[in-house]
């Protein structure tokens, strides 16, 4: 007996179930409706602040008090815990 003679067999199974496993590209396809709807936001601090959205990659400016923004609704909630920024209706 080979000493990878099982391990190849081991790895083997793990390359075909991986293939057949979906990509992490089609994550987003399988989020609900509403995830994907705009949340408006303003901004109430003083200065101009720039947020990346963690879920997008969707860098959001804000260049002024009172500015507004349509952001992602999935990347929505992490604008909630940013200080200055406050969803709108």
């Amino acid at each position: 007996m080979s000493c990878c003679g099982g391990n190849r067999a081991a790895q083997r199974n793990v390359y075909q179930t991986s293939s057949s496993m979906p990509s992490r590209s089609a994550a987003p396809a399988s989020r609900s409706a509403a995830s994907a709807k705009l949340i408006h936001f303003e901004y109430t601090g003083m200065t101009a602040i720039s947020v990346t959205g963690p879920a997008t990659g969707s860098t959001y400016r804000f260049d002024r008090r009172g500015a507004r923004l349509a952001v992602h609704g999935t990347d929505a909630p992490s604008l909630l815990a940013v200080p200055g920024l406050r969803p709108v209706g």
